[in-house]
């Protein structure tokens, strides 16, 4: 009964949520960073963000907060679970957040960061991460709807997320990466990680997918 309240009460949280800038969004995760399981990418996890906005957003004050996929009470306050941000991310551009990195060696050169020495150990295969327009942590943090700017659960068994769920987990070598349909609803799907080696501008970034993913204009958001 504890775990129905808690998820209910979740979601008419999300169900009022707003984004503190609409601008912002969490575009890809890699959480197998120095996975000693089995050969990992990258050194470290990661946090893309995008910007989509005519101007440039200065991240003090954010934070980045992380739960395990099935955990109903979300970000509890810890300090290897939150990442409280700073810089600025340039209008229609990537900023790379660094995160944890595990025992083992990537196998690929880590990209270049934009922000360095985040804590959070992500999972490599599901898990959640939300961007806050605050850096007050745990789940009283999720209830006040304002400063809750984007929500990405990745992973089949993920169970929040303001998008649909995944089909498919993400590994050492896979990420979750944003992508829009034809009608433009976004989802997240496990695809090589596709990473601008500094902040690409549109349409330069549109170029370098090639295939159309992260094509964010006319965005529409679903909740999972």
């Amino acid at each position: 009964m504890k775990k129905l309240v808690a998820a209910t009460a979740f979601f008419a949280a999300l169900a009022g949520a707003g984004s503190a800038d609409a601008a912002l969004y969490i575009s890809q995760i890699y959480g197998g960073g120095g996975a000693t399981a089995s050969a990992p990418t990258y050194t470290n996890d990661w946090v893309e963000l995008y910007n989509n906005g005519p101007t440039a957003v200065n991240l003090s004050g954010y934070s980045l907060q992380y739960a395990s996929a099935t955990n109903t009470t979300m970000f509890a306050p810890g300090s290897n679970v939150f990442h409280a941000l700073s810089g600025s991310i340039a209008a229609n551009s990537y900023f790379l957040i660094q995160e944890a990195g595990g025992g083992k060696v990537g196998g690929a050169a880590d990209p270049a960061y934009n922000l360095s020495g985040g804590p959070i150990a992500l999972s490599a295969t599901a898990g959640k991460i939300a961007l806050f327009s605050s850096t007050a942590t745990g789940a009283s943090t999720v209830a006040t709807s304002a400063n809750l700017v984007d929500l990405v659960g990745f992973g089949t068994s993920a169970n929040f997320s303001l998008y649909p769920k995944m089909t498919a987990n993400t590994s050492t070598t896979t990420s979750a990466l944003r992508t829009t349909d034809a009608l433009g609803v976004v989802t997240f799907v496990a695809a090589t990680p596709v990473l601008p080696a500094t902040p690409t501008p549109i349409p330069a970034a549109a170029w370098l997918l090639g295939s159309g993913l992260l094509g964010l204009a006319g965005i529409r958001r679903r909740n999972a």
